[in-house]
């Protein structure tokens, strides 16, 4: 008892120096955690600088927000990985007849991501959810066998039921159904709409859950992807949500999207992302039937459009970091005549600026399309204290209006388009758990580029000088929060 009394006295009298030497040891150890495993020499001298001159809130944001990287070394044992599956093999380069500029890419890109090219595959654009919820509701409606399914948002409204009503209905057939939600997107809507599925039979996970302690250190890795795959004959990719407001006719909030129809052998590799997110998740290997030319040309969905050259990127802050932005670059090196980007939040890093500069002093023709004002006003800053910066060179810059427009593509010359949940912004880059298809196709790209063109229509040129008439507590305000762009 005595040895406790004198251990509270002794607290008592020298609890300022207990707490600076706390701070100062948690500090150093915070800040060689940053030297070991930040990359990037001004975010870590960002990091290192918040720690040191804020006692508690910087050492808390770092531990919460600052770790970017998550190691999935259960997929190394996963025994239908990729790698496995669908890895490039050195000796078996396939150029697929396609113009000799692009070779180079094509050998630069297994590099970057050892995923083999497949031909004879079909992509369909489907403008907003006014077309491409109809397709994936009938797609799910005809399931026979398996169904997997992945959003960011899965919003419990009008629309979110008629998805659920339509999984419940798969599952009460017999299908095997598996639907795998982001944690923190699950939190978009009140109700909760895998709580309604399982409660309907349907086997549901949440991706990266936030309430434990193992897992609150990874509160800002987020599954971002966005996928359906029925029966290993058709799937659907892109940016858009489960969410009423998609349907533009009819919502009282509309947003603008683009959502693709796949069909073809690069399901395969589709399906696969969801078996190894589902398989980090639940620690549980699912099996989803292989694309099969017989089954699919049985299938209503067939088409006799089957001429695109096409692989999945997938990124994400683990073994697969920096793949997108590595595709990003390889492409704006081949660019001989236009690119065309399209993106709701466009925030690229000083590599990703550098390359779309490069391209444009060689005479290739750049054109950006971003919303006026998104659903983030603090992006919108962000993106406009960048103007300046972007439009050097004969880069042009267009604001959408209103509905805001979540439509996330790239298109450069006649042949190459780059299509998925991806934003030219650090959190696809760096944070998010991402998926994009990378193709090859002269009729995708013209559809593409007349989708580009009517949008573009609808939208209004950034000018130097009305980007320097802005009242000064505007750019204070917009170089402000610039500053935090590596964050966003």
């Amino acid at each position: 008892m005595q040895i406790f009394e004198k251990l509270i006295e002794w607290i008592t009298i020298h609890w300022v120096t207990i707490i600076v030497i706390f701070h100062i040891s948690l500090s150093l150890l915070t800040s060689v955690h940053v030297l070991l495993f930040k990359e990037n020499e001004r975010t870590s001298l960002a990091w290192i600088g918040l720690v040191i001159l804020s006692p508690v809130v910087g050492i808390l944001f770092y531990w919460l927000f600052g770790i970017n990287r998550i190691k999935r070394s259960a997929l190394k044992k996963h025994p239908q990985s990729l790698k496995k599956d669908f890895r490039h093999q050195e000796t078996r380069i396939k150029y697929h007849h396609l113009p000799k500029n692009w070779h180079s890419a094509i050998i630069a890109g297994h590099r970057i991501n050892p995923v083999n090219y497949v031909a004879d595959n079909s992509v369909e654009p489907l403008i907003n959810g006014d077309m491409a919820y109809p397709a994936m509701i009938k797609s799910i409606h005809g399931a026979k066998r398996y169904i997997v399914l992945s959003s960011y948002i899965f919003d419990y409204d009008p629309l979110g039921r008629q998805f659920i009503n339509a999984l419940t209905q798969a599952h009460q057939r017999g299908v095997i159904v598996n639907v795998l939600l982001d944690r923190i997107g699950i939190g978009y809507s009140w109700h909760k709409s895998d709580r309604a599925l399982k409660k309907l039979g349907v086997r549901t996970a949440r991706f990266l859950p936030t309430i434990s302690l193992t897992s609150i250190r990874f509160i800002n890795l987020r599954n971002h992807r966005k996928i359906l795959c029925v029966d290993g004959e058709v799937a659907y990719i892109g940016g858009m949500n489960v969410s009423q407001n998609n349907v533009v006719k009819s919502a009282a909030h509309p947003i603008d999207d683009i959502q693709f129809k796949v069909t073809g052998p690069v399901i395969d590799q589709i399906s696969q992302v969801f078996i190894e997110d589902w398989f980090f998740a639940t620690r549980e290997l699912i099996k989803f039937p292989r694309y099969s030319i017989k089954t699919s040309s049985n299938s209503v969905e067939q088409t006799n459009d089957k001429s695109v050259i096409a692989r999945v990127i997938q990124d994400g802050p683990d073994e697969h970091h920096n793949r997108i932005r590595w595709t990003l670059i390889n492409a704006l090196v081949c660019a001989q005549t236009s690119v065309k980007i399209m993106t709701p939040y466009f925030i690229p890093d000083q590599t990703l600026m550098t390359s779309l500069h490069a391209a444009a002093l060689r005479g290739v023709s750049i054109e950006i399309i971003v919303p006026e004002h998104s659903d983030i006003p603090i992006v919108d800053w962000v993106m406009e204290a960048n103007f300046l910066r972007i439009i050097e060179h004969g880069i042009q810059v267009y604001k959408s209006k209103r509905p805001f427009d979540h439509s996330k593509i790239v298109i450069i010359d006649d042949i190459w388009s780059f299509i998925g949940s991806t934003n030219w912004d650090a959190r696809s880059l760096e944070f998010n758990f991402e998926i994009n298809l990378e193709c090859f196709d002269t009729n995708l790209n013209a559809k593409l580029t007349k989708f580009f063109t009517i949008k573009k229509q609808n939208a209004t040129p950034v000018i130097k000088d009305e980007i320097n008439g802005l009242p000064t507590y505007k750019k204070i305000r917009n170089n402000l929060f610039r500053l935090f762009s590596p964050y966003m």
